[in-house]
């Protein structure tokens, strides 16, 4: 079972432990579901609990983990700005998160997808939860 986007209650959790609330702009790894390249995902906290996409970028998977675009778990609802450009590969604006945990972007058309991380293929059902991120600073 695949999630779409949208969620509640927020929390940003580092290794078991609630970080600072000041924290605002984390970044979301993502693949795109077309070209099967990485690329990040800023979300910024513009309320209590509410993370808004502002921003995509490009990014090798490499240099995300050796940034640590993983280390955080973020939870609320998850929204896009109308300025967000999309996928940088594919224009996409949309995201799922598959069961493996990774996120994909998505077309926003079809129920059926399949994830670029894993290979599985699920229905759309229900919407994200929680989203890995790691700290923009």
């Amino acid at each position: 079972m695949c999630h779409n986007l949208s969620n509640k209650n927020k929390k940003i959790i580092q290794k078991g432990k609630v970080l600072n609330s000041m924290l605002k702009v984390v970044i979301v790894m993502v693949c795109c579901s077309r070209t099967k390249q990485s690329f990040g995902i800023r979300f910024e906290e513009n309320q209590k609990g509410q993370w808004t996409a502002d921003w995509a970028f490009a990014v090798k998977e490499t240099y995300a983990k050796k940034e640590g675009y993983d280390h955080n778990t973020i939870t609320g609802t998850f929204m896009f700005e109308s300025a967000y450009p999309g996928c940088p590969y594919c224009r996409a604006k949309s995201i799922f998160k598959c069961d493996c945990g990774k996120v994909n972007c998505w077309n926003g058309k079809t129920n059926i997808v399949t994830c670029a991380w894993c290979g599985q293929t699920n229905e759309l059902s229900g919407r994200i939860e929680t989203l890995s991120a790691g700290v923009d600073y």
